[in-house]
């Protein structure tokens, strides 16, 4: 009887498809965020977090006064058109090297290392000092946020934001989450005061929430790597496949065999 033999061959053929296919699982704990969170939980917000203005940063800076001609010289001049809605942009105040910036009236300023907030109260006194504007408001904002995402996102790229205020969780949102196969330990690249950090951030535990890079900075670059399973598919891939092919010839030859 040949069916005895085709039985085999088939049930033999569906073993190797279940053990291929258990060994393909992912188990929760490499993919789910926030895993040490057990029910409701609730914790003190950390201080408002505040954006470090940094070399090579474009700077909005508006100057009113009750007296408006006095802020004609800190009117900015608009270049290009913007791609989103065709309007002008204003240029901006460039920090310079030296984490400085030129003013009008005013002439040279640090910038580099000061919040936007404490740039537009020094710009402001500066004013006061001067006796020019004795009752000006500045407000000083970034122009050019912008952060990168790379690796095991559904959409890596160079992303910029309106704010300054954005979460890794959000700036990973914005690439479109993590793959299933991306390390949920990302790794953080941050350029500040002539320093390179490299920092590894682990999105499975609440600590995420108390680390000092959980607010990014701009130019950081998030790396999100891939799991080791992956690499070892990759790497095994060419080796599987002359399995494959040899794999193949067998079944052939084994059908073949039944069939006679």
């Amino acid at each position: 009887m040949k069916t005895p033999h085709i039985l085999r061959f088939g049930a033999a053929c569906g073993l190797a498809l279940c053990l291929a296919a258990l060994s393909s699982c992912v188990s929760p704990k490499e993919v789910l965020y926030l895993q040490d969170v057990r029910g409701n939980e609730s914790e003190q917000l950390r201080q408002s977090y505040q954006t470090t203005i940094q070399k090579d940063d474009q700077l909005y800076i508006s100057v009113s006064s009750k007296q408006p001609e006095l802020t004609a010289p800190f009117q900015m001049s608009e270049i290009g058109q913007s791609d989103s809605n065709n309007t002008s942009r204003p240029k901006g105040y460039l920090v310079d090297a030296r984490g400085n910036i030129v003013l009008p009236i005013i002439g040279e300023m640090r910038a580099a290392g000061k919040s936007c907030t404490q740039l537009a109260g020094d710009i402001a006194s500066a004013l006061r000092t001067s006796d020019y504007i004795r009752d000006a408001t500045v407000n000083v904002q970034i122009m050019n946020f912008k952060f990168s995402v790379l690796g095991e996102v559904k959409a890596p790229g160079t992303y910029s934001i309106d704010g300054q205020r954005i979460t890794i969780i959000e700036a990973l949102s914005k690439a479109g989450d993590l793959t299933i196969d991306g390390n949920r330990d990302v790794t953080l690249i941050r350029e500040k005061d002539g320093k390179r950090e490299i920092v590894r951030v682990d999105l499975r535990s609440k600590n995420l929430f108390s680390s000092p890079y959980y607010y990014i900075q701009q130019n950081d670059v998030i790396y999100v790597t891939p799991a080791e399973r992956k690499i070892n598919t990759r790497s095994d891939a060419a080796q599987w496949y002359g399995w494959g092919l040899s794999g193949v010839g067998i079944i052939i030859a084994v059908i073949a065999l039944c069939c006679a």
